[in-house]
């Protein structure tokens, strides 16, 4: 008996000092670094709303269908981000790579993020003499993907969506450099005022060890209680959007591909939007990119949060034509000159 109560003092002095040393660690880092990569070659820095933009209006100088590209909680501005942008353009499409938050000390939080800055960027794109009349497409990756959807019910200029690994509910807001979530609202804001969310379910101190993937166990027991709080979807079944969705059965970040078929399920069944979805198997969160020419620090993330490497590269191959196929059939092409014109 006194040797078992020994061990067990000894384990529990080895978890306390385990989350000490961790403790230790996270409250003495540094923070997250800000990133707001120039537009580098083919592009240009704007600012939309009070924050940068890179746009890329192609070479040919003509009017071109337009897209909105979102990153997601990574924040800022970033060269792979810029990379997929360049290829969009080299497609025939003028691209606007809009960031939204983590550009200064004031918005580091994904707290209250104004969806106003994303009609701003709407509002920029629908006057500017480098786009063709006609829908915008917007394309949005994890939070961007979120995004993305919110703004497609919202306004009606959206006529196309690609949402990878993407969210059917509004989530609460999060900082990376704090612990206590409880003093964030909604991760989104309309007029001052939180967009209804989802709250966090905490794990139990134990189930951070004892789990394979505990922010997706997190993620995915909060969306288990999305019953209680309704307000949290997203309402896609009130738009006609087209939406390509994707994501990778794998993701160990949150249930992409779970809410990638609740999204189906609820535009499907409430509205005319024609919806596709493309799940992948051996790929997790970063399963969506450039498919070629991949940025030093997007390649450093393949594979890392679920899937393998080779997993999320032979996604990116697959994905790749059928984002162009999905874009020419709902906004045209420059390239092809068979560009959607609203009436």
């Amino acid at each position: 008996m006194k040797r078992r109560y020994k061990i067990g003092l000894g384990l529990l002095a080895v978890v306390l000092v385990f989350i000490g040393v961790n403790a230790y660690f996270w409250f003495t880092r540094e923070p997250r670094p800000l990133v707001i990569a120039e537009a580098g070659i083919g592009g240009e820095r704007v600012n939309i709303n009070g924050l940068p933009a890179n746009f890329y209006r192609g070479e040919d100088g003509g009017p071109r269908p337009a897209i909105l590209l979102l990153g997601g909680s990574e924040g800022g501005l970033r060269e792979y981000r810029n990379v997929f942008a360049r290829q969009l353009s080299d497609e025939g499409y003028a691209v606007l790579y809009q960031s939204y938050y983590a550009t200064s000390e004031s918005n580091r939080s994904f707290n209250m993020v104004p969806l106003e800055t994303l009609d701003a960027s709407l509002d920029w794109l629908s006057s500017n003499p480098d786009i063709r009349p006609g829908p915008i497409a917007v394309i949005g990756h994890s939070k961007g993907a979120e995004g993305a959807l919110l703004l497609a019910t919202r306004d009606a200029r959206v006529g196309a969506v690609v949402a990878a690994m993407p969210s059917d509910v509004v989530w609460q807001g999060f900082d990376f450099d704090s612990i206590d979530m409880s003093q964030f609202a909604s991760s989104w804001s309309e007029d001052g005022e939180p967009v209804a969310y989802l709250p966090y379910q905490s794990l139990a101190w134990h189930e951070y060890f004892s789990v394979d993937a505990p922010r997706f166990e997190m993620f995915n027991r909060s969306r288990d209680m999305v019953s209680d709080h309704p307000d949290a979807f997203i309402p896609v079944e009130l738009t006609n959007t087209a939406l390509l969705l994707i994501c990778g059965r794998d993701d160990t970040l949150w249930p992409g591909c779970r809410m990638a078929e609740a999204i189906e399920e609820r535009a499907t069944t409430g509205s005319d939007s024609a919806v596709e979805v493309l799940a992948y198997d051996n790929a997790g969160h970063w399963a969506f990119g450039p498919a070629s020419d991949i940025h030093e620090n997007d390649s450093q993330t393949l594979g890392r949060m679920g899937g393998t490497v080779d997993g999320d590269v032979a996604a990116r191959l697959d994905q790749w034509p059928r984002i162009l196929s999905f874009l020419e059939d709902t906004i045209g092409s420059a390239n092809s000159g068979l560009a959607t014109v609203e009436e």
